[in-house]
């Protein structure tokens, strides 16, 4: 930490010296142009021309499985790195094609570069083209159909759609990576701030909101993997207790989203009084 006093000219002009070793690190010298950035909770962020440089990594291919890779490359690409070189001594085509498929499970990144020794992925994203509000909202439109279809599969016993919800359970999956990688982006670099137009802290919001919307599209694809190990017919009192649960857990889902969108505290705590007790839950369960 430098600590320096605030000086000021004749002309009234405020100035501050820099710490000459951080200086020096960064490049910054005479003539340099440097961008201040002032903060919501009145901070003033100094940032040098040049020093916002791609980030890069590294992940040895060896004989890593699909899973272990997958893991690895979503785990670089929410930290926020730009390129992504997978690196081995001999790639194989399966592998490679492992590559391929995991890139294609990601918003914005491409194939820059494939040799046998490489693939090299290149995330072109720009937090700007992907704004948060829109990314929510297009992750709620979603959820809601997959819920309303999963049902609707459960109930008349649909494989066909059981089986088209599920899949769209991963254009949420990649939409809910796209905001973990813009907060990850936010957190590590208060210029992004600047671009997506929220603070941290309101970001944090919308990343939770994406994170819980997830969990309800993944309900939705449990509920259509059920629908397809569906054997016996369903009897008429518990169809009647689902579609009575569904309905009211939907209507909650909706106005939740809506309170959060408008900003509604009055309709956020609506929701919150309205929530199912759990005992009708357990009575469903005891039923069944």
């Amino acid at each position: 930490m430098y600590k320096r006093k605030v000086q000021v000219t004749g002309g009234g002009t405020y100035f501050v010296t820099l710490p000459k070793g951080w200086a020096e690190g960064t490049g910054v010298g005479h003539g340099v142009t440097v961008t201040l950035i002032p903060n919501e909770v009145g901070t003033l962020l100094l940032v040098p021309e040049g020093i916002r440089a791609r980030n890069r990594c590294a992940i040895p291919m060896d004989d890593r499985d699909r899973v272990h890779l997958e893991r690895d490359v979503i785990a670089r690409y929410i930290a926020g790195y730009d390129v992504i070189e997978v690196v081995g001594k001999r790639i194989r085509p399966e592998q490679r094609r492992q590559v391929r498929q995991i890139a294609q499970s990601l918003v914005g990144v491409e194939i820059l570069e494939e040799t046998q020794e490489k693939v090299v992925l290149h995330s072109v994203v720009n937090v700007r083209d992907f704004p948060a509000q829109q990314s929510i909202h297009r992750i709620f439109d979603i959820t809601l159909a997959m819920y309303n279809d999963a049902l609707a599969a459960f109930l008349a016993r649909d494989e066909e759609l059981a089986q088209d919800v599920i899949e769209r359970d991963g254009d949420v999956d990649r939409l809910v990576l796209l905001v973990a990688r813009q907060f990850s982006l936010l957190l590590r670099d208060l210029l992004v701030e600047e671009e997506v137009g929220l603070s941290r802290f309101q970001f944090l919001h919308y990343h939770t909101v994406a994170d819980q919307l997830e969990r309800v599209a993944d309900h939705g694809a449990k509920i259509s993997q059920a629908t397809l190990g569906l054997k016996a017919p369903l009897l008429e009192s518990i169809t009647e207790r689902i579609q009575e649960l569904a309905a009211h857990s939907r209507e909650v889902l909706v106005q939740a989203v809506k309170a959060f969108e408008g900003r509604d505290t009055t309709l956020a705590n609506q929701v919150l009084s309205e929530k199912e007790p759990r005992g009708r839950l357990l009575e469903l369960a005891q039923i069944s």
